[in-house]
């Protein structure tokens, strides 16, 4: 009886630790909180200008276009200017591009340094001055049209390669 009383006692124990062993083992829980946050980059361009009325040779348009980027991340920006009639552009002057901004062979002028949150460009031009012997011209207008991208670790080529 002695035998059968320790082989019960033992027998009990092993399911009580065995079953205390499973329902540990399937209710374990572990919980990582893994929290993200999303950077937006933002640009604006911001201009300016002075309508010029009537456009007659040598008529000088003062517009100063410059990028300002209310992003919360630094950022590389570049530039395109487009003029909405192609012969009007044969009518003007080529641009003077200002100090900063650098022509690209894909036709955007890019800003040399890192633009950080609340920064300014420099004006990418002055004004667009209407050459003296155009005859007749068209009317026209010129847009600006500017693209942003993060710079992380990256260099200004580095970051427009790697969203090509």
């Amino acid at each position: 009886m002695k035998y059968f009383m320790m082989a019960v006692l033992a027998g009990t124990l092993i399911l009580g630790v065995g079953a205390g062993v499973s329902y540990a083992y399937l209710t374990a829980r572990d919980d990582a909180a893994n929290r993200f946050g999303v950077s937006a980059v933002d640009i604006t361009v911001d201009e300016k200008f002075e309508p010029p009325g009537e456009v007659t040779p040598g008529k000088v348009i003062v517009k100063a276009p410059r990028i300002c980027s209310s992003s919360d991340i630094d950022c590389y920006v570049r530039a395109a200017v487009h003029f909405t009639d192609s012969d009007a552009k044969d009518y003007c002057e080529a641009l003077v591009i200002n100090p900063g901004w650098q022509a690209g062979e894909d036709g955007y002028y890019y800003w040399q340094e890192r633009l950080q949150p609340g920064q300014k460009t420099g004006t990418l031009f002055d004004c667009v001055t209407v050459r003296q012997d155009a005859g007749e011209i068209p009317p026209f207008d010129i847009y600006v049209y500017a693209e942003a991208v993060q710079c992380g670790k990256n260099t200004i080529k580095e970051a427009w390669e790697e969203i090509a």
